[in-house]
């Protein structure tokens, strides 16, 4: 235990001078709006100001920003690396002795970088996912159950990633399954609901899966394989690999939301490849050296990276960068159109620019630029962008001296360029904004309408008169309007088949019916 308590203390520290001193973290822009988010609104599942709508926190961690919002965002995260270090300390003590003991202080140095990625719902995960092996080790299966609840309400990924190392396990246990029967059926049954879950709010998004991170992955678990075969005492890890290279093959060749992310093994590659060739006792040099080397390069290189990026991000990190945009965007834009930005390395206007209440077209989540952005990973040209700008009702595009995110090169370069058929109309210092021509607005139909107000969960419109109207806000079963009935259009986005003229209201509203006809696909209008 004092080994734990030293990685534990070790990792608290340098997490916490990156925390407070370091530039801010690749996903920190994520956290701070949705914290805000949940601050000012609750629990609302849905977000009219990303991506033309998007469901919120159901999704992607039930249980990370109602805690963010109590204990905020730095020490939340510092406690769950602490947390994380100190119970992988306690894992792997147990289960291989002294050998562990340098495995465990890497890990304590390399998961403080996290703070640089910011992923801090995954490191909550990976803590609580660490804790529940803790507990199973120990033998308290009803405490491995509650903890594997929580690492799946606090990240769904790290979820997978705790079931892939128990598929190892119980692979390297086949001829004594009885011990890990309970364990197995709580994997289970939590994973169906979650299944479920994802039925009942799928959104059809994917996240990529570029094929070098395929080759990397199949690279340290083929060196896995090879560094553990015939080693008696590494066994379970040997089974593990061949479980991880399984799903991440299974999740590059099936587009889902998971797509690269199950890739994040990454940041635990060099503990990992520590405590193999401690158990080989370093044998043979050379090679444990190139498994180490190699190990480093892809556990460390997206933490070098975010960091750089992050420092060239801080001035965007800041709302007095976007403060002219808002100043013109508040005098110029009406609730029926939204705002394009041509996205930063750090998506900071995901924060600011809904914070004044200006809808965007995309925001930090890259599984929801598919299907609806995806032109924007592809070259554009004049015709293509215009039609998608029509399409979701963008009247402005703000472009930035930010380092571009790689969606967004060739969308700043047509931009920048002249030849995207966009009229400056605003320039300072270090943005400029540009007009639409011929822009259309979220509402579209048979007579003029607009868009009164827009919030998390509703959007209020006043049309001229009856009839089918276009509202470019992603589809989802559970808005409905007591004016009229609420369908998925050709496009995806919803169409309004209003009885009446005048206020119209649409409401995001979640219920039992609807969430059930959802998960079994039967879901049709709501009227």
């Amino acid at each position: 235990m004092r080994e734990a308590l030293l990685a534990a203390a070790g990792a608290a520290s340098l997490a916490a001078l990156l925390a407070w001193l370091g530039p801010p973290g690749n996903d920190l822009a994520a956290h701070v709006y949705q914290r805000t988010v949940f601050l000012d609104d609750g629990y609302e599942l849905w977000n009219n100001f990303w991506y033309g709508g998007r469901y919120s926190f159901i999704t992607y961690s039930v249980i990370y920003y109602p805690l963010a919002a109590l204990f905020g965002i730095q020490p939340l995260a510092v406690a769950s690396i602490a947390t994380a270090a100190l119970a992988f300390a306690v894992v792997v003590g147990r289960q291989w002795g002294p050998l562990a003991r340098w495995s465990s202080r890497t890990f304590a140095v390399v998961w403080a970088g996290l703070i640089i990625s910011a992923a801090f719902p995954f490191a909550l995960g990976f803590a609580f996912g660490l804790l529940a092996l803790w507990a199973l080790q120990a033998g308290k299966r009803w405490q491995f159950g509650l903890l594997a609840v929580l690492t799946l309400l606090a990240s769904p990924l790290a979820f997978l990633l705790m079931s892939i190392l128990l598929a190892g396990v119980a692979l390297d246990l086949r001829e004594r399954g009885r011990r890990l029967l309970v364990p197995a059926l709580i994997i289970v049954g939590i994973g169906m609901a979650q299944v479920l879950l994802t039925r009942a709010f799928q959104d059809g998004g994917r996240y990529p899966f570029p094929n070098w991170q395929l080759a990397a992955v199949a690279t340290f678990c083929t060196l896995g394989v090879a560094l553990t075969w015939r080693v008696d005492r590494a066994q379970a890890l040997r089974w593990f690999f061949v479980a991880l290279f399984a799903v991440c093959l299974f999740s590059y060749l099936v587009p889902s939301p998971v797509g690269e992310n199950v890739a994040r093994i990454r940041f635990v590659a060099l503990p990992i490849a520590v405590l193999i060739v401690s158990i080989r006792g370093w044998r043979p040099i050379s090679v444990s050296a190139v498994a180490l080397l190699l190990a480093a390069m892809w556990n460390l290189s997206p933490h070098a990276w975010s960091f750089e990026r992050g420092r060239a991000e801080q001035p965007a990190a800041k709302a007095a960068y976007w403060q002219p945009a808002i100043e013109y965007l508040n005098e110029n834009l009406t609730a029926s159109y939204r705002v394009e930005v041509v996205d930063t390395a750090g998506h900071w206007a995901a924060v600011h620019l809904p914070e004044a209440g200006i809808p965007l077209v995309r925001g930090w989540f890259r599984q929801d630029d598919f299907p609806q952005n995806e032109i924007l990973y592809k070259n554009l040209n004049q015709e293509t962008y215009l039609s998608w700008l029509h399409g979701l009702g963008v009247k402005y595009v703000v472009l930035t001296d930010s380092p571009a995110d790689y969606s967004a090169k060739h969308e700043e370069k047509l931009v920048a360029s002249g030849r995207s058929g966009l009229q400056p109309v605003y320039l300072s210092q270090r943005l400029t904004v540009f007009a639409v021509p011929n822009a259309r607005p979220i509402v579209t139909g048979p007579a003029p309408a607009e868009v009164v107000d827009v919030g998390q969960g509703h959007i209020l419109l006043r049309l001229e008169r009856p009839g089918r109207y276009r509202i470019a806000v992603r589809h989802s079963p559970y808005w409905r309007s007591d004016a009229g009935c609420v369908a998925r259009g050709s496009d995806d986005t919803l169409v309004l088949a209003a009885r009446r003229s005048g206020l119209v209201r649409l409401e995001f509203r979640v219920g039992a019916r609807r969430a059930l006809a959802a998960v079994v696909g039967a879901a049709r209008a709501a009227c």
